[in-house]
C-alpha cells in the first residue's frame, strides 16, 4: 500500500509513516503506546489543581513491565498537594524530533496515582534509576515514589492516526525492542545498502519506476521508506512488511538479507 506525499508534508511524513491505518504488518496503537512511553523520559504531568483546574507540570518518569509510569515526586512540588488532594491524572510522552510539533506521535496515560511503599517501592525504585540514572534527589527525605494505574490510554500517531487504547490491551502490549536500534539500522540501510531498497520498492511495492529509496522507520514487523521515480521527484510513503517478526537487530540484517534474495529471484 502506497501513499502520495505532498512536498510541503515530506517531514511531517517521516514521523508518521508507520502509522498509516489499515497496512497490514505494523504495530498496533497498544504497541506504539507502550513503545513511546517508555522510549521518552520525560513527560507532561495533569493533575486538578485548586479550584478544580488542571495543572500541568513536568515530570521525569519510568515504567514498569506493565507499562505504569513511575514517578520520583517531592512534596514540595505543587502536583504532590494536588495529588494528595485527588489522585486522579494524567501523563503526557511526545515524540522528539524536528518540524511540526503537531506531526510527532504523543500518548497520554489517565489514571489514578499512588505512592509504593515497602518492598514495592524497592523494586520500582531500582527501576526508576536504571531509567533516571541522574536522579540523586531519589534518597531526600521529602521525595516520594508514585505510580500511576493505569485505565485509559490516548495515542495519537501525529496526522490522522488517533485512537483510544483499553487499559488491558496497553498492559499486554510490549515495546518495539528495536526502537534502542531504529536510529542505526536506518542510517545503514540508507549509507551501504540504498540499492536494495529501489530493488524492494520495486518489487515488492509495485513501484517499477523507482530511482531512489530512503528508509525512515523500522520496527519489529517491518519498516517503511520514502521512494521517488526520479531524482529530487515526488516521494511515495511506501510500507515493507518482514516475513516475521524480528526482535533484533541481527534479525533484521537476517532479514533484509532474505528481502534480496526474493526480490532478485522474483
Amino acid at each position: 500500500m502506497t501513499h502520495v506525499v505532498p512536498e510541503h508534508q515530506r517531514a511531517a511524513a517521516e514521523h508518521t509513516l508507520a502509522a498509516t491505518p489499515g497496512v497490514r504488518g505494523e504495530l498496533s496503537d497498544a504497541e506504539r503506546s507502550r513503545t513511546l512511553i517508555t522510549a521518552v523520559r520525560t513527560g507532561s504531568l495533569s493533575t486538578i489543581g485548586e479550584g478544580g483546574f488542571p495543572f500541568g507540570s513536568l515530570v521525569s518518569h519510568a515504567v514498569d513491565p506493565s507499562g505504569r509510569p513511575l514517578l520520583l515526586l517531592s512534596d514540595l512540588a505543587e502536583h504532590s498537594r494536588n495529588l494528595a488532594a485527588d489522585p486522579r491524572a494524567s501523563l503526557m510522552a511526545t515524540e522528539a524530533g524536528a518540524g511540526d510539533p503537531l506531526a510527532l506521535a504523543r500518548v497520554t496515560v489517565i489514571g489514578r496515582v499512588g505512592e509504593l511503599e515497602g518492598g514495592e517501592r524497592a523494586a520500582a525504585l531500582e527501576i526508576y534509576q536504571e531509567a533516571q540514572p541522574g536522579a540523586f534527589y531519589a534518597g531526600f527525605g521529602d521525595v516520594r515514589l508514585y505510580r500511576l494505574e493505569v485505565e485509559s490510554v490516548r495515542y495519537v500517531g501525529g496526522f490522522g492516526r488517533m485512537s483510544w487504547v483499553d487499559a488491558a490491551s496497553y498492559a499486554d502490549a510490549e515495546p518495539d525492542p528495536l526502537r534502542p536500534h531504529a536510529e542505526r539500522i536506518i542510517a545503514h540501510m540508507n549509507d551501504d545498502h540504498a540499492d536494495a531498497l529501489v530493488l524492494f520498492c520495486r518489487r515488492f511495492a509495485e513501484r517499477p519506476d523507482t530511482t531512489e529509496a530512503r528508509m525512515v522507520a523500522v520496527d519489529r514487523y517491518g519498516f517503511a521508506v520514502l521512494a521517488a521515480d526520479e531524482a529530487g521527484g515526488r516521494q511515495t510513503a511506501v510500507r515493507l512488511p518482514f516475513h516475521e517478526r524480528t526482535d533484533t537487530p541481527d534479525g533484521v540484517r537476517k532479514a533484509m538479507i532474505e528481502l534480496v534474495r526474493r526480490a532478485r529471484a522474483a
